[in-house]
Protein backbone atom coordinates (compact mmCIF):
# COMPACT_ATOMS: atom_id res chain seq x y z
CA UNK A 1 0.00 0.00 0.00
CA UNK A 2 1.15 3.59 -0.66
CA UNK A 3 1.17 4.57 2.98
CA UNK A 4 3.22 1.49 4.08
CA UNK A 5 6.68 0.63 2.81
CA UNK A 6 9.39 -1.67 4.13
CA UNK A 7 13.14 -1.55 3.83
CA UNK A 8 16.21 -3.13 5.52
CA UNK A 9 18.84 -1.30 7.55
CA UNK A 10 22.57 -2.01 7.07
CA UNK A 11 22.54 -4.16 10.20
CA UNK A 12 19.89 -6.40 8.65
CA UNK A 13 16.95 -5.09 10.73
CA UNK A 14 13.64 -4.98 8.92
CA UNK A 15 11.92 -1.61 9.05
CA UNK A 16 8.25 -0.81 8.37
CA UNK A 17 7.52 2.87 7.93
CA UNK A 18 4.01 4.30 8.09
CA UNK A 19 2.80 7.65 6.86
CA UNK A 20 0.61 8.70 9.75
CA UNK A 21 -1.01 11.64 7.87
CA UNK A 22 -2.12 9.53 4.92
CA UNK A 23 -5.92 9.17 5.24
CA UNK A 24 -6.00 5.82 3.39
CA UNK A 25 -6.96 2.85 5.55
CA UNK A 26 -4.19 0.36 6.27
CA UNK A 27 -3.99 -3.04 7.91
CA UNK A 28 -0.99 -4.06 10.05
CA UNK A 29 0.13 -7.27 11.70
CA UNK A 30 2.47 -7.45 14.71
CA UNK A 31 4.47 -10.61 15.47
CA UNK A 32 5.72 -11.16 19.02
CA UNK A 33 8.13 -13.80 20.19
CA UNK A 34 8.14 -15.55 23.52
CA UNK A 35 10.35 -12.79 24.95
CA UNK A 36 7.59 -10.23 24.13
CA UNK A 37 9.87 -8.76 21.49
CA UNK A 38 8.42 -7.40 18.30
CA UNK A 39 9.83 -9.52 15.51
CA UNK A 40 9.80 -6.72 12.98
CA UNK A 41 10.94 -3.47 14.49
CA UNK A 42 8.73 -0.65 13.35
CA UNK A 43 10.19 2.79 13.38
CA UNK A 44 6.99 4.48 14.30
CA UNK A 45 7.02 8.02 15.19
CA UNK A 46 4.50 8.94 17.83
CA UNK A 47 1.90 7.63 18.29
CA UNK A 48 2.88 4.21 16.80
CA UNK A 49 5.48 3.65 19.48
CA UNK A 50 2.73 4.13 22.05
CA UNK A 51 0.52 1.77 20.10
CA UNK A 52 3.17 -0.97 20.06
CA UNK A 53 3.69 -0.51 23.79
CA UNK A 54 -0.02 -0.97 24.48
CA UNK A 55 -0.33 -3.93 22.16
CA UNK A 56 2.55 -5.75 23.89
CA UNK A 57 0.48 -5.84 27.10
CA UNK A 58 -2.58 -7.17 25.31
CA UNK A 59 -1.17 -10.31 23.65
CA UNK A 60 -3.61 -12.44 25.61
CA UNK A 61 -6.64 -10.44 24.35
CA UNK A 62 -8.45 -12.93 22.11
CA UNK A 63 -11.60 -10.85 21.64
CA UNK A 64 -11.59 -7.82 19.33
CA UNK A 65 -10.86 -4.67 21.27
CA UNK A 66 -10.48 -0.98 20.55
CA UNK A 67 -7.72 1.19 21.94
CA UNK A 68 -7.20 4.91 21.59
CA UNK A 69 -3.89 6.60 20.99
CA UNK A 70 -4.07 10.34 20.91
CA UNK A 71 -7.00 11.24 18.67
CA UNK A 72 -6.83 7.95 16.78
CA UNK A 73 -8.79 4.78 17.48
CA UNK A 74 -7.55 1.31 16.52
CA UNK A 75 -9.22 -2.08 16.49
CA UNK A 76 -7.09 -5.16 17.06
CA UNK A 77 -7.29 -8.85 17.87
CA UNK A 78 -4.59 -11.23 19.18
CA UNK A 79 -4.11 -14.87 18.23
CA UNK A 80 -1.52 -17.44 19.37
CA UNK A 81 1.02 -18.42 16.73
CA UNK A 82 0.13 -21.81 15.20
CA UNK A 83 3.34 -22.46 13.33
CA UNK A 84 2.26 -21.82 9.76
CA UNK A 85 4.63 -18.95 8.84
CA UNK A 86 8.08 -20.50 8.18
CA UNK A 87 9.49 -17.34 6.58
CA UNK A 88 8.83 -15.39 9.76
CA UNK A 89 10.26 -18.18 11.91
CA UNK A 90 13.60 -17.72 10.16
CA UNK A 91 13.60 -14.10 11.30
CA UNK A 92 13.12 -15.13 14.89
CA UNK A 93 16.47 -16.80 15.78
CA UNK A 94 16.48 -15.97 19.49
CA UNK A 95 13.00 -17.05 20.59
CA UNK A 96 10.03 -18.79 18.96
CA UNK A 97 7.01 -16.83 17.76
CA UNK A 98 4.25 -16.61 20.29
CA UNK A 99 1.58 -14.10 19.23
CA UNK A 100 0.14 -12.46 16.12
CA UNK A 101 -1.80 -9.22 16.38
CA UNK A 102 -3.86 -7.83 13.53
CA UNK A 103 -4.73 -4.13 13.77
CA UNK A 104 -6.49 -1.46 11.70
CA UNK A 105 -7.52 2.12 12.33
CA UNK A 106 -11.23 2.84 12.78
CA UNK A 107 -11.05 6.57 13.53
CA UNK A 108 -13.13 7.36 10.45
CA UNK A 109 -15.83 4.87 11.42
CA UNK A 110 -15.92 6.25 14.96
CA UNK A 111 -16.18 9.77 13.56
CA UNK A 112 -19.10 8.88 11.29
CA UNK A 113 -20.77 6.82 13.99
CA UNK A 114 -20.64 9.84 16.27
CA UNK A 115 -22.09 11.98 13.49
CA UNK A 116 -24.80 9.37 12.95
CA UNK A 117 -25.52 9.22 16.68
CA UNK A 118 -25.66 13.01 16.81
CA UNK A 119 -27.98 13.06 13.77
CA UNK A 120 -30.22 10.41 15.33
CA UNK A 121 -30.28 12.27 18.64
CA UNK A 122 -31.04 15.53 16.87
CA UNK A 123 -33.73 13.81 14.81
CA UNK A 124 -35.26 12.29 17.94
CA UNK A 125 -35.16 15.66 19.66
CA UNK A 126 -36.73 17.46 16.70
CA UNK A 127 -39.26 14.63 16.30
CA UNK A 128 -40.15 14.82 19.98
CA UNK A 129 -40.50 18.59 19.75
CA UNK A 130 -42.63 18.34 16.62
CA UNK A 131 -44.71 15.61 18.29
CA UNK A 132 -45.32 17.86 21.27
CA UNK A 133 -46.22 20.79 19.03
CA UNK A 134 -48.41 18.63 16.78
CA UNK A 135 -50.03 16.98 19.81
CA UNK A 136 -50.75 20.38 21.32
CA UNK A 137 -52.15 21.67 18.03
CA UNK A 138 -54.30 18.55 17.54
CA UNK A 139 -55.49 18.72 21.12
CA UNK A 140 -56.43 22.37 20.68
CA UNK A 141 -58.13 21.49 17.43
CA UNK A 142 -59.99 18.60 19.04
CA UNK A 143 -61.08 20.88 21.88
CA UNK A 144 -62.51 23.50 19.51
CA UNK A 145 -65.86 21.65 19.04
CA UNK A 146 -66.01 20.99 22.77
CA UNK A 147 -65.31 24.64 23.52
CA UNK A 148 -67.91 25.72 20.98
CA UNK A 149 -70.43 23.31 22.46
CA UNK A 150 -69.66 24.59 25.95
CA UNK A 151 -69.97 28.23 24.85
CA UNK A 152 -73.18 27.40 23.03
CA UNK A 153 -74.57 25.69 26.12
CA UNK A 154 -73.60 28.63 28.32
CA UNK A 155 -75.23 31.03 25.88
CA UNK A 156 -78.27 28.79 25.69
CA UNK A 157 -78.66 28.73 29.49
CA UNK A 158 -78.21 32.49 29.70
CA UNK A 159 -80.73 33.16 26.93
CA UNK A 160 -83.24 30.69 28.35
CA UNK A 161 -82.94 32.27 31.79
CA UNK A 162 -83.42 35.71 30.30
CA UNK A 163 -86.42 34.67 28.20
CA UNK A 164 -88.12 32.88 31.09
CA UNK A 165 -87.52 35.79 33.44
CA UNK A 166 -89.72 38.13 31.42
CA UNK A 167 -92.98 36.11 31.48
CA UNK A 168 -92.39 35.13 35.10
CA UNK A 169 -91.99 38.79 36.03
CA UNK A 170 -95.24 39.66 34.21
CA UNK A 171 -97.10 36.79 35.90
CA UNK A 172 -95.79 37.80 39.28
CA UNK A 173 -96.70 41.47 38.78
CA UNK A 174 -100.20 40.68 37.52
CA UNK A 175 -100.77 38.25 40.39
CA UNK A 176 -99.77 40.92 42.90
CA UNK A 177 -102.33 43.24 41.29
CA UNK A 178 -105.02 40.57 41.72
CA UNK A 179 -104.14 40.13 45.40
CA UNK A 180 -104.62 43.83 46.05
CA UNK A 181 -108.34 43.47 45.36
CA UNK A 182 -109.41 40.08 46.69
CA UNK A 183 -113.12 41.01 46.57
CA UNK A 184 -113.12 41.92 42.87
CA UNK A 185 -114.88 39.67 40.42
CA UNK A 186 -113.19 37.87 37.50
CA UNK A 187 -114.79 40.34 35.12
CA UNK A 188 -113.29 43.28 37.00
CA UNK A 189 -109.83 41.70 36.89
CA UNK A 190 -110.07 40.34 33.36
CA UNK A 191 -107.10 42.43 32.13
CA UNK A 192 -104.47 41.01 34.54
CA UNK A 193 -105.93 37.50 34.14
CA UNK A 194 -105.65 37.84 30.36
CA UNK A 195 -102.02 39.01 30.70
CA UNK A 196 -101.23 36.04 32.94
CA UNK A 197 -102.76 33.61 30.44
CA UNK A 198 -100.87 35.22 27.58
CA UNK A 199 -97.52 35.00 29.34
CA UNK A 200 -98.25 31.47 30.51
CA UNK A 201 -98.94 30.43 26.93
CA UNK A 202 -95.77 32.14 25.76
CA UNK A 203 -93.73 30.39 28.46
CA UNK A 204 -95.33 27.05 27.63
CA UNK A 205 -94.46 27.43 23.95
CA UNK A 206 -90.90 28.36 24.88
CA UNK A 207 -90.50 25.34 27.17
CA UNK A 208 -91.96 23.03 24.50
CA UNK A 209 -89.52 24.43 21.96
CA UNK A 210 -86.58 24.03 24.32
CA UNK A 211 -87.52 20.44 25.10
CA UNK A 212 -87.88 19.65 21.40
CA UNK A 213 -84.44 21.06 20.60
CA UNK A 214 -82.89 19.37 23.64
CA UNK A 215 -84.28 16.00 22.57
CA UNK A 216 -83.06 16.67 19.05
CA UNK A 217 -79.55 17.48 20.31
CA UNK A 218 -79.46 14.23 22.27
CA UNK A 219 -81.01 12.30 19.33
CA UNK A 220 -83.99 11.32 21.46
CA UNK A 221 -86.62 12.95 19.26
CA UNK A 222 -87.71 10.40 16.72
CA UNK A 223 -88.86 11.49 13.26
CA UNK A 224 -91.47 9.04 11.95
CA UNK A 225 -90.81 9.17 8.24
CA UNK A 226 -93.14 7.79 5.61
CA UNK A 227 -94.29 8.70 2.13
CA UNK A 228 -95.84 12.20 2.36
CA UNK A 229 -97.44 14.39 -0.29
CA UNK A 230 -95.88 17.75 0.40
CA UNK A 231 -98.19 19.52 -2.07
CA UNK A 232 -101.16 18.19 -0.08
CA UNK A 233 -99.69 19.55 3.17
CA UNK A 234 -99.25 23.01 1.67
CA UNK A 235 -102.78 23.05 0.28
CA UNK A 236 -104.18 22.07 3.69
CA UNK A 237 -102.13 24.75 5.47
CA UNK A 238 -103.19 27.43 2.96
CA UNK A 239 -106.85 26.54 3.51
CA UNK A 240 -106.52 26.69 7.30
CA UNK A 241 -104.69 30.03 7.17
CA UNK A 242 -107.34 31.82 5.08
CA UNK A 243 -109.17 33.29 8.13
CA UNK A 244 -105.89 34.50 9.63
CA UNK A 245 -104.80 36.05 6.37
CA UNK A 246 -108.14 37.77 5.99
CA UNK A 247 -107.95 39.10 9.54
CA UNK A 248 -104.40 40.40 8.97
CA UNK A 249 -105.45 41.88 5.60
CA UNK A 250 -102.83 39.85 3.75
CA UNK A 251 -102.97 37.90 0.51
CA UNK A 252 -101.77 34.28 0.35
CA UNK A 253 -100.83 32.81 -3.00
CA UNK A 254 -100.35 29.07 -3.49
CA UNK A 255 -98.49 27.80 -6.56
CA UNK A 256 -98.01 24.06 -6.98
CA UNK A 257 -96.44 22.60 -10.12
CA UNK A 258 -97.25 18.96 -10.61
CA UNK A 259 -99.16 16.54 -8.43
CA UNK A 260 -98.24 13.99 -5.81
CA UNK A 261 -94.91 15.57 -4.95
CA UNK A 262 -93.72 12.85 -2.59
CA UNK A 263 -90.95 13.02 0.00
CA UNK A 264 -89.98 10.74 2.86
CA UNK A 265 -90.94 12.70 5.95
CA UNK A 266 -92.93 13.21 9.13
CA UNK A 267 -96.21 14.95 8.29
CA UNK A 268 -96.68 16.53 11.72
CA UNK A 269 -93.17 17.98 11.75
CA UNK A 270 -93.51 19.27 8.19
CA UNK A 271 -96.74 21.03 9.12
CA UNK A 272 -94.93 22.55 12.11
CA UNK A 273 -92.10 23.69 9.81
CA UNK A 274 -94.35 25.48 7.32
CA UNK A 275 -96.48 27.00 10.08
CA UNK A 276 -93.34 28.50 11.65
CA UNK A 277 -92.28 30.02 8.33
CA UNK A 278 -95.78 31.32 7.59
CA UNK A 279 -96.10 32.72 11.10
CA UNK A 280 -92.85 34.67 10.66
CA UNK A 281 -93.96 35.93 7.24
CA UNK A 282 -97.29 37.11 8.70
CA UNK A 283 -95.62 38.87 11.63
CA UNK A 284 -93.27 40.91 9.49
CA UNK A 285 -95.52 41.70 6.52
CA UNK A 286 -97.60 44.87 6.61
CA UNK A 287 -101.30 45.04 5.81
CA UNK A 288 -102.17 44.51 2.14
CA UNK A 289 -98.91 42.56 1.80
CA UNK A 290 -98.40 39.40 -0.23
CA UNK A 291 -97.22 35.98 0.93
CA UNK A 292 -96.57 33.21 -1.60
CA UNK A 293 -96.22 29.48 -1.12
CA UNK A 294 -94.62 27.64 -4.02
CA UNK A 295 -93.92 23.94 -4.50
CA UNK A 296 -92.36 22.27 -7.53
CA UNK A 297 -90.22 19.35 -8.62
CA UNK A 298 -86.60 20.09 -9.61
CA UNK A 299 -84.69 17.06 -10.75
CA UNK A 300 -84.40 14.70 -7.78
CA UNK A 301 -85.59 17.33 -5.32
CA UNK A 302 -88.81 19.00 -4.22
CA UNK A 303 -88.40 22.76 -3.80
CA UNK A 304 -90.67 24.64 -1.40
CA UNK A 305 -90.52 28.45 -1.30
CA UNK A 306 -92.08 30.79 1.25
CA UNK A 307 -91.88 34.38 0.03
CA UNK A 308 -93.18 37.64 1.45
CA UNK A 309 -92.81 41.35 0.67
CA UNK A 310 -92.54 42.42 4.30
CA UNK A 311 -89.94 44.24 6.37
CA UNK A 312 -87.04 42.04 5.33
CA UNK A 313 -83.90 41.11 7.26
CA UNK A 314 -80.62 43.08 7.33
CA UNK A 315 -77.80 41.33 5.52
CA UNK A 316 -75.63 41.06 8.63
CA UNK A 317 -78.45 39.22 10.44
CA UNK A 318 -78.99 36.52 7.79
CA UNK A 319 -76.26 34.12 9.03
CA UNK A 320 -77.69 34.32 12.56
CA UNK A 321 -81.42 33.88 12.04
CA UNK A 322 -81.33 30.13 12.78
CA UNK A 323 -79.52 30.61 16.09
CA UNK A 324 -81.54 29.90 19.20
CA UNK A 325 -83.05 32.97 20.88
CA UNK A 326 -81.82 35.22 18.10
CA UNK A 327 -84.36 37.96 17.38
CA UNK A 328 -82.47 40.39 15.18
CA UNK A 329 -83.11 44.10 14.94
CA UNK A 330 -85.53 45.31 17.60
CA UNK A 331 -87.10 47.72 15.10
CA UNK A 332 -88.05 44.72 12.94
CA UNK A 333 -89.89 42.99 15.77
CA UNK A 334 -92.70 45.54 15.70
CA UNK A 335 -93.84 44.60 19.17
CA UNK A 336 -93.76 40.82 18.67
CA UNK A 337 -92.17 39.09 21.64
CA UNK A 338 -91.36 35.62 20.40
CA UNK A 339 -88.76 33.48 22.11
CA UNK A 340 -86.52 33.30 19.05
CA UNK A 341 -86.77 29.51 18.82
CA UNK A 342 -89.05 29.11 15.80
CA UNK A 343 -86.40 29.20 13.08
CA UNK A 344 -84.08 27.01 15.17
CA UNK A 345 -86.82 24.38 15.32
CA UNK A 346 -87.49 24.83 11.60
CA UNK A 347 -83.83 24.28 10.79
CA UNK A 348 -83.76 21.16 12.96
CA UNK A 349 -86.80 19.73 11.15
CA UNK A 350 -85.18 20.41 7.77
CA UNK A 351 -81.98 18.66 8.88
CA UNK A 352 -83.96 15.65 10.09
CA UNK A 353 -85.45 15.32 6.61
CA UNK A 354 -82.02 15.51 4.92
CA UNK A 355 -83.06 18.81 3.40
CA UNK A 356 -81.31 22.12 2.89
CA UNK A 357 -82.46 25.69 3.38
CA UNK A 358 -81.43 28.99 1.88
CA UNK A 359 -82.74 32.35 3.03
CA UNK A 360 -82.38 35.64 1.19
CA UNK A 361 -83.75 39.00 2.17
CA UNK A 362 -83.54 42.71 1.62
CA UNK A 363 -84.69 45.34 4.08
CA UNK A 364 -88.00 46.78 2.95
CA UNK A 365 -88.39 44.27 0.11
CA UNK A 366 -89.26 41.07 1.90
CA UNK A 367 -87.77 37.65 2.58
CA UNK A 368 -87.55 34.43 0.58
CA UNK A 369 -86.96 31.04 2.21
CA UNK A 370 -86.18 28.13 -0.13
CA UNK A 371 -86.23 24.58 1.22
CA UNK A 372 -85.09 21.60 -0.81
CA UNK A 373 -86.08 18.02 0.10
CA UNK A 374 -84.97 14.76 -1.54
CA UNK A 375 -87.88 13.60 -3.71
CA UNK A 376 -89.25 10.08 -3.80
CA UNK A 377 -89.46 8.51 -7.25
Amino acid sequence: MDNLYQYTLPNGEHVLNVNWDDPERFFMTFYWDSNDTLLQSIYYKSPYDKLAFKLRKKQGQLEPESIRVGKRTFRFVSRPYLGNLPMLEKLSDKAPLKTLQAMTEISTEIHYLKLLLMSISTGIGIGALLSVIAGYALARRALIPIQKAWDKQQQFVADASHELRSPLSVIRGQTQILLRHPVHTIEEESAPISAILKETKRMRNMVDGLLLLARGDSHEEVILCQSVRIDGILKEIAKKMEPVMEYKKLRLGLHVEGSELLINGDEDRLIQLFMILLDNAIKFTQADGQIDLECLRQGKSVLVTVKDNGAGIPEHDLPLVFNRFYKGDASRNRGYHGAGLGLSIAHWIIDQHQGSVHISSSVGHGTTVMIRFPAMS
